[in-house]
């Protein structure tokens, strides 16, 4: 007979650990997916195969070059500006810039005959010497010295006046390459200036007294 010191125990089986405290958790479907396809959404596609990113990349980089272009585009025309300023203040210079009046009908009248716009230019004339001289004699003698009236004006002296009327010099260099002084007589009537008498005049040329 078995000594029943001697009896093993019963072995019992040991507690198992909760086996859900080492299982991973199991992520539910519901969550992280709005982030995720937030994120995912930037680098998907446009139709022309390109990503949002590179489309906004493209859309920034076309501002930058409108802007630029528009400030290139602002400076030629503030450059165009003066230079046309520049032109005309040469131009008018020797009459006086802003100038009315005499001095006026004057420059207009030079630029016709430089332009050959003659009937404008015989208009300036005042009635009296429309009636002295008609078009057509005026015409030819314009024909006649036509490189004598395509001149520049070197500079002009100050208007004289004498009563109604007023007298004004013009020096100029015509395409002949002489010097001429052009003497002007205006008188004002009906509110107007009008050219009553004009007188060219050819100018000492200076190189022949060099030559003395």
């Amino acid at each position: 007979m078995d000594d029943p010191r001697n009896t093993p125990e019963p072995n019992f089986p040991e507690e198992s650990v909760d086996p859900g405290t080492h299982e991973e958790a199991i992520p539910s479907p519901e969550l992280g997916i709005e982030p995720a396809a937030a994120a995912a959404s930037s680098y998907e596609p446009t139709e022309d195969g390109r990503s949002a990113v590179a489309v906004l990349e493209d859309a920034e980089s076309r501002r930058r070059s409108f802007r630029h272009n528009l400030f290139v585009l602002l400076w030629l025309a503030l450059g165009a500006f003066i230079l046309t300023s520049w032109i005309l203040v040469r131009v008018d210079a020797p009459f006086g810039v802003f100038s009315t009046g005499p001095q006026e009908v004057v420059r207009a009248h030079l630029r016709a005959l430089d332009r050959g716009e003659l009937r404008p230019a015989y208009d300036m004339f005042s009635p009296r010497y429309r009636g002295q001289v008609s078009f057509d004699t005026w015409h030819q003698l314009f024909v006649s010295h036509w490189r004598m009236f395509h001149a520049d004006v070197v500079r002009a002296e100050s208007p004289a006046y004498d009563g109604p009327g007023v007298t004004l010099e013009i020096y100029l260099h015509s395409a002949d390459d002489k010097d001429y002084r052009a003497r002007f007589t205006l008188i004002r009537t009906d509110g107007r200036w009008w050219i009553d008498d004009v007188h060219w005049t050819q100018e000492p040329d200076e190189r022949d007294f060099s030559r003395i």
